[in-house]
């Protein structure tokens, strides 16, 4: 009995590890509650391979987890900038090409992700490459309205749960299986019980992995690779199988905007502060404002009008803190004493409340006369 506990004891910690995602250190996390408003998740970070982990739900009503990873490159008429200190490349000298799961230009990387989600990266670069330059700025629009489209993100959804349908109920009754039944029938008959358990086991493994199988062909049919990776997975283990849900989840909304996917996902509060933080980060930039971030922020713009949701309430200053007399515009972080830039975000010069005052009181005195 003492060696049964042991090996359950193993089973667990091993389960829990697999509980845990982990997603490039600028990426957005969301969690996916079928029938309920998911929420973005907190994560810990691991410095030494700029990683985060996050945790995801152990216990049934098991709840995957969407990473989304906004590129850092930024198109324009002229040409293509894998990140904002990078240099800019004409579009007659972008050459692409693809390794394991990054695509690559002039050689270094520029974005990385699933096989499909690559292969539309691609495909839009590659037509903006040998588009005219008049007809460029529109492709770039365009494209920015249909990544940044949260009706979009919710059909992905829809997708997403027509395919998690029966793969859902089979993961948890693999847990059920795996976690309970298992450890009370070794309690109760000992190894008469292993056989029986073992066809159980398997045979839910089994269905797992033919749901899975359908699940991921309709949601990623090129990347077949990361399907008979998935598939392999949760038919060898079934620790694996009870997490086939987070296979179908973790590049399913890599295409949007998190904003996009936050308004697909979230609650309209949390929706309303994502989208906060994406449009302060463009309006007030260390930089200043790219032709790519100003295209971005009319798009972002855009989505919360159809919200109805003034863009403009989302740049207005926080409410004040006690004894505080600066805030950041970009971050919204506070300060009692005056100082030259955020400590939370870089950013500078800060705002003074004093000087919201004054314009509330000129206002008031306007309107008095």
């Amino acid at each position: 009995m003492r060696d049964l506990v042991l090996l359950l004891v193993i089973v667990v910690l091993v389960y829990l590890f697999q509980c845990i995602c982990w997603a490039p250190a600028q990426a957005q996390v969301f969690s996916l509650d079928a029938g309920r408003p998911g929420r973005r998740k907190r994560g810990f970070t691991w410095p030494a391979l700029k990683l985060t982990g996050y945790w995801a739900n152990p216990l049934p009503p098991l709840q995957p987890l969407a990473v989304v990873n906004w590129p850092e490159f930024q198109l324009s008429p002229e040409g293509l900038q894998a990140g904002a200190e990078a240099e800019p490349i004409a579009w007659e000298q972008v050459a692409l090409s693809r390794s394991g799961g990054k695509l690559m230009c002039n050689g270094a990387r520029l974005v990385a992700g699933g096989a499909d989600q690559l292969k539309d990266w691609q495909e839009l670069i590659g037509r903006l490459k040998r588009a005219k330059m008049k007809d460029r700025q529109k492709q770039i629009a365009t494209w920015l309205r249909k990544v940044t489209d949260v009706e979009a993100a919710k059909g992905r959804l829809e997708v997403f749960e027509r395919a998690a349908k029966w793969l859902e109920p089979a993961a948890s009754l693999q847990f059920f299986l795996l976690f309970i039944l298992t450890p009370l029938g070794f309690f109760r008959f000992g190894s008469r019980a292993l056989w029986p358990l073992l066809g159980a086991v398997l045979t839910t493994s089994i269905f797992i992995v033919w749901r899975l199988w359908r699940g991921h062909k309709a949601l990623f049919p090129a990347d077949g690779d990361a399907r008979f990776k998935a598939l392999f997975s949760a038919l060898l283990s079934p620790i694996n199988a009870i997490r086939a849900l987070d296979s179908l989840a973790h590049e399913l909304l890599a295409g949007f905007h998190p904003a996009a996917v936050a308004g697909a996902v979230c609650t309209e509060k949390d929706f309303e502060s994502i989208a906060g933080e994406q449009l302060r980060a463009l309006s007030f930039s260390q930089t200043g404002e790219s032709w790519y971030g100003g295209q971005l922020r009319a798009a972002l713009v855009e989505m919360l009008r159809k919200k109805g949701i003034p863009g403009e309430r989302l740049l207005e200053a926080p409410e004040r803190e006690g004894d505080c007399v600066q805030y950041c515009p970009r971050c919204r972080a506070q300060y009692t004493k005056t100082r030259e830039e955020c400590a939370d975000c870089g950013f500078g010069p800060l705002k003074s409340f004093a000087e919201l005052d004054r314009k509330g009181e000129k206002q008031v005195a306007i309107g008095g006369k």
